[in-house]
């Protein structure tokens, strides 16, 4: 089986123009969308009832598509095709939070899809802003493998404490062993802000679940009130408010290309 759990850290550092970081413990799952009716019948922790410690939706994730009868496998597919115009024809998987206790809140999905040779082809980031419950997607095409870092100018006002004119740059990790996903924000050439996220996978199985509910048991909760506590110290530091701007459309492709720093690969970090 290719689904599996991940534990690890997130953390933030914002360089200006107040500077202000924090490191989290994360918990999240590395799921194959192919592999749902076995993840289904892994534990009574998990199942499709809103309120059930774990839920398994397929329609919280890609709305516009899933709820409407796209498989979401399908959706995402849809989705790179509508950027890049070739079509991933192979396995699809998900690095998300699952809903929690009846609530479902994931500031990023990310779908790693894969051709008919089982080679990952692209990266569907589903990003998500508190409080507006908006919706965004990037399509990252890869070229070759993952050594290449993407550049995407930021099209989808996430937070009110960063502007829209700035390019995010992006290097992923993916082994069987650790996911890195690490991001830099920058206007012009000035670095304003990075995020980290390092995660070890490890097996999925009923014990694992379990194990997982009882040392995350408000995962989804804990990520949101996260997000407003950070807020109100922003607020605190009197850092700048940006006014909302609603996006052009919902769908951006990045690219390829030389990052301006080396970033490092501590997946044990």
């Amino acid at each position: 089986m290719n689904c599996s759990l991940c534990v690890g850290w997130i953390s933030h550092r914002r360089l200006t123009p107040r500077r202000h970081a924090f490191r989290y413990r994360i918990g999240m799952f590395y799921l194959d969308l192919d592999e749902q009716a076995w993840l289904m019948g892994l534990s009574r922790w998990l199942g499709r009832w809103r309120l059930a410690p774990l839920c398994w939706r397929e329609t919280d994730y890609l709305p516009a598509q899933t709820r409407h009868g796209e498989s979401l496998a399908q959706a995402a597919r849809l989705l790179v095709c509508q950027a890049t115009g070739q079509m991933p024809e192979g396995p699809v998987r998900l690095l998300t939070q699952l809903r929690c206790w009846g609530l479902s809140f994931n500031p990023v999905s990310f779908y790693f899809c894969h051709d008919r040779d089982r080679r990952l082809t692209a990266i569907l980031m589903e990003v998500r802003n508190t409080p507006w419950r908006e919706r965004f997607h990037y399509v990252l095409p890869v070229q070759d493998n993952l050594a290449t870092p993407f550049i995407v100018a930021k099209a989808f006002h996430v937070s009110p404490f960063m502007p829209l004119e700035m390019d995010y740059h992006l290097r992923f990790l993916l082994s069987t062993d650790h996911v890195r996903i690490h991001m830099q924000n920058w206007q012009g050439a000035s670095k304003v802000f990075e995020a980290d996220l390092a995660l070890h996978r490890q097996p999925l199985n009923a014990t694992a679940l379990r194990r997982y509910v009882l040392t995350f048991p408000w995962m989804s909760l804990r990520t949101l009130l996260a997000i407003y506590w950070q807020a109100l110290s922003l607020l605190l530091k009197r850092t700048p408010v940006h006014d909302h701007t609603t996006s052009q459309g919902d769908l951006a492709l990045g690219q390829p290309c030389e990052d301006p720093e080396d970033v490092e690969s501590h997946p044990e970090r």
